[in-house]
């Protein structure tokens, strides 16, 4: 680092993973780029200021907000999501809602959340959550190269997940869904994962729930770790064509060939100094085909879709 690659690439990678699918040879970087982090951070003490405060925030309350770990599940205050406190009370439900940071503190996550929450409410799913007792997956510290704290936080998370007898999770969150499927089975995790899109495509077909397909002109982002780290392109755009009254909008790169937001690899929290914002590039993308609205299914993505979009219309 620093010789054969720079400061400003090795922390501008958002481990999307399109250079590694694009590439014709098959090379395969992304886990040296990982490593290179790793030595930054836990060994030579050098990687962006930014991530100090992140880091302290997950030490702290577990979260990279820094707020109360206490007040995780008070988004569903006043919904009747049953809390799992014990292997009992999970053996009577279908699955376990895994929300996640974003959707536990980020207001627009919140809604996400209590708006999925109504919907398997509606189907009459059987589902709790854990509350003040989840905790974070780790993924956004393990990208940026803080391997002891992600082992840390993971350990912790799988051993609530089994003392508490989970075997099916359904998450908002793809960083989350991929961590949980591929990473944390090393860690004693093995849990069946699926996508809140998965599952509500599933009971859109099974007719437990029914949609009134109003929306035009929808244009999807696809989320670079449910897409092309984790192979779902299809859920989203069946529900989104149950939606739409037309048939929904493709942009130019999509499915595997789809751009990144720019929040991926912890790059959320990491100010970007070089060239244009990812975020508000993706938004010029999506605007050429002339949407009405810009789905996507990641509350991160999300986010930074949402102010990409703010900075392009201001600009």
């Amino acid at each position: 680092v620093g010789n054969v690659i720079s400061q400003d690439t090795l922390w501008a990678c958002t481990t999307c993973g399109y250079c590694e699918a694009a590439c014709p040879i098959e090379l395969e970087h992304l886990d040296k780029f990982f490593r290179m982090r790793q030595h930054q951070v836990m060994i030579a003490g050098e990687f962006p200021h930014e991530l100090k405060k992140v880091f302290e925030a997950y030490e702290s309350q577990g979260n990279p907000w820094g707020l109360q770990a206490a007040q995780r599940g008070d988004w569903a205050q006043g919904l009747g999501v049953p809390e799992v406190r014990s292997a009992q009370d999970m053996a009577a439900l279908d699955c376990l809602f895994y929300v996640g940071s974003a959707m536990s503190f980020d207001p627009r996550g919140q809604r996400i959340a209590r708006a999925f929450v109504a919907i398997l409410q509606r189907a009459e799913v059987r589902f709790g959550i854990l509350g003040a007792d989840e905790g974070s997956t780790g993924e956004c510290v393990r990208r940026v190269g803080n391997e002891m704290l992600f082992q840390q936080l993971a350990t912790a998370l799988v051993g609530t997940l089994n003392q508490r007898g989970v075997k099916r999770i359904v998450t908002c969150d793809p960083h989350a869904l991929n961590s949980l499927r591929n990473e944390y089975p090393a860690y004693g995790g093995k849990f069946e994962v699926v996508h809140h899109t998965q599952v509500i495509d599933e009971l859109l077909q099974q007719g437990r729930i029914k949609v009134h397909a109003a929306l035009q002109r929808v244009v999807y982002h696809d989320p670079c770790y449910l897409g092309r780290h984790n192979g779902e392109f299809e859920a989203p755009r069946a529900v989104l064509r149950q939606l739409c009254s037309d048939t929904p909008l493709e942009m130019a790169l999509s499915r595997e060939k789809a751009m990144c937001c720019g929040a991926g690899g912890g790059r959320m929290w990491m100010e970007e100094t070089i060239g244009t914002r990812i975020n508000s590039a993706r938004v010029e993308q999506a605007l050429q085909v002339q949407p009405h609205i810009i789905a996507t299914a990641c509350p991160y993505c999300a986010v930074m879709v949402g102010d990409g979009l703010g900075a392009v219309q201001q600009g």
